[in-house]
């Protein structure tokens, strides 16, 4: 992993980079052929930025929908009323991949067959570790959408099809399986010409082509094991096929994860922004669990309430508590999943109802509940002095925990080597230890370096010490805990699995709005069609074809619905 360079991103925004200016991008959008003065490896690094910088999502998806749903976090008063029916501006990935990600990654390939002869060969590696960064934003795409157009997409501009056709999803994963392979295979060939290195401008990798091998074979597990939900044969085979490389083909420690990092800036800055997290409650379940079993990333997942000494005082002197009360021994305190629960009045007044004591002219407030740390999803959030975070940002594809956790859970099948206890103890460790950078780089507020001891004794603990009996659910449990930074992955996890449910390790409690249980979704709306669309019979097509998937639900825009891997 590379940090991104401050006057890379401003270059790239300003639209200056190295032999290109201002003028040459604008003179893009109005003829194509100006793309030719933009060097293949600086549309690389636009269509990372591109994909990362997508802070509606970070709004609308995660905070909005996939987090709450998931029980990650709840609102500021608990969740309310039927909360899993918030399907509007769901995602913004879907206009992304063809305005900004994939799109850009085609020019990568387009502008490399237009150099010299003699050149092209220099940047087989950059025109392969495209196809990989592509591949994995049309599958996550296409994930929760189904069919989308990838095979005849991108072209226009280059004398293709502005009417392409959409692809299966069955037939997608297939394709980007196939193109994963071809760059594994080309990546792990000693090269017979020099590479044009992608450096500065691969923010993942610095363009190192083993490392974007390990990446690969990782998201081709990922892919297969969605794959094998619907089509066991088709998704164990790749699955096996992965498995048969060499270890040296594989993610090994947590400096191999697929992880974009930035300065703090790149998630934003002061209380503000789409990323801004701060109205966002720590979720009781996940609390909870996390608190029995002495979880030591429960400082980077969450703040303590404001039950400090302190503050104690200070409402001891206003006469809001009584003399002699002490900072309590708990102070990571979760909020109501169940909106049935969070409109008790007895709830609201004792865990919903804030405390305020103002000294001169400042007003503190002291909160019994825990909120989402906020330097984990914005790096540069304020501390409570009204400084601006200097530390990083961290936006995670892949980590070395999450390949970990998919190997625990291969070889309770019978898949792979090694033992389903090693690899869940390997993917529990590892979390820990990056989650722990994540504290330390982000400048996490309130947080405290984990020790080895902490993780020594976290395995020990009842739910966390690897029982065979219950390998599957523990396996799944740490990997949704692992996925508080990434929702979607999380909201996947609970959908291939099953896991967490309400009886699992760590649990997710059933939701009821009016003495009905809450429907959690499981794939995004789908637009409506317009006949004015200039691809509106490749578009009723597809969906047509879908509406036959089993599960599909009622409407395209039906969220409850499924997509052709979600088998029922």
């Amino acid at each position: 992993m590379k940090l991104i360079k401050n006057n890379i991103i401003l270059l790239v925004l300003l639209g200056l980079l190295q032999a290109c200016d201002k003028q040459d991008f604008v003179d893009i959008n109005k003829n194509p052929d100006a793309l030719d003065k933009v060097p293949p490896q600086n549309q690389f690094l636009n269509a990372t930025i591109s994909m990362n910088s997508t802070d509606f999502d970070a709004f609308y998806e995660y905070y909005q929908k996939t987090m709450p749903w998931m029980q990650y976090t709840t609102g500021l008063n608990g969740n309310q009323g039927p909360f899993t029916q918030n399907w509007d501006n769901f995602t913004q990935r879907y206009g992304r991949l063809y305005d900004g990600v994939g799109n850009t990654l085609y020019d990568v390939e387009q502008l490399v067959n237009k150099l010299d002869e003699a050149e092209q060969p220099k940047y087989v590696n950059m025109v392969q570790i495209s196809h990989i960064l592509k591949a994995y934003y049309a599958f996550y795409v296409s994930d929760i959408y189904g069919s989308i157009a990838y095979s005849d997409a991108f072209q226009g501009r280059y004398g293709g099809t502005l009417q392409p056709k959409y692809d299966t999803q069955q037939a997608l994963f297939a394709q980007l399986d196939s193109e994963l392979k071809t760059a594994i295979a080309t990546l792990k060939t000693a090269p017979s010409i020099t590479q044009v290195e992608l450096g500065n401008y691969d923010q993942y990798y610095n363009g190192a082509a083993q490392q974007w091998v390990k990446a690969a074979n990782a998201l081709r597990l990922r892919m297969a094991m969605r794959v094998a939900k619907a089509d066991a044969a088709a998704g164990n085979a790749i699955i096996t096929e992965v498995l048969a490389s060499p270890a040296t083909d594989f993610m090994s420690s947590n400096a191999d994860g697929w992880v974009f990092k930035a300065k703090a800036s790149f998630t934003g800055t002061g209380d503000g922004g789409n990323r801004n997290p701060s109205t966002l409650r720590a979720a009781k379940p996940m609390v909870d669990f996390m608190w029995t079993t002495k979880d030591p990333r429960i400082d980077a997942f969450f703040t303590p309430n404001g039950y400090s000494q302190a503050n104690i005082d200070l409402l001891i002197a206003a006469k809001l508590l009584p003399a002699g009360t002490k900072q309590p021994e708990r102070r990571y305190i979760g909020s109501f999943t169940n909106p049935e629960d969070a409109k008790l009045t007895s709830i609201i007044s004792h865990y919903y109802t804030v405390k305020r004591v103002t000294i001169g002219t400042t007003e503190v407030q002291v909160d019994t509940l825990s909120f989402l740390q906020p330097r984990l999803f914005s790096a540069g959030y304020s501390d409570p002095s009204g400084k601006d975070g200097t530390g990083l940002s961290y936006l995670p594809v892949i980590t070395y925990a999450e390949f970990c956790f998919m190997r625990a859970e291969l070889a309770l099948k019978g898949m792979g080597t090694g033992t389903a206890k090693d690899w869940y103890e390997a993917g529990v460790k590892s979390s820990i230890a990056w989650y722990d950078e994540v504290g330390t780089g982000s400048q996490l507020l309130n947080y405290t370096a984990v020790t080895a001891a902490e993780i020594t004794a976290y395995l020990t603990q009842p739910g966390v010490a690897y029982d065979a009996a219950k390998g599957l659910d523990q396996i799944t449990s740490q990997s949704y805990l692992n996925f508080m930074k990434q929702a979607p992955e999380g909201w996947a996890l609970w959908k291939r699995t099953g896991y967490p449910n309400p009886t699992s390790v760590v649990p997710l409690p059933p939701v009821k709005n009016l003495g009905v249980v809450l429907t959690i979704p499981r794939r995004a709306p789908l637009g409506l069609i317009s006949d004015t669309d200039p691809n509106v019979a490749n578009k009723k097509d597809a969906y047509s074809a879908m509406a036959t998937i089993p599960g599909f639900g009622t409407n395209p825009g039906d969220a409850t619905g499924r997509v052709w891997w979600d088998k029922p």
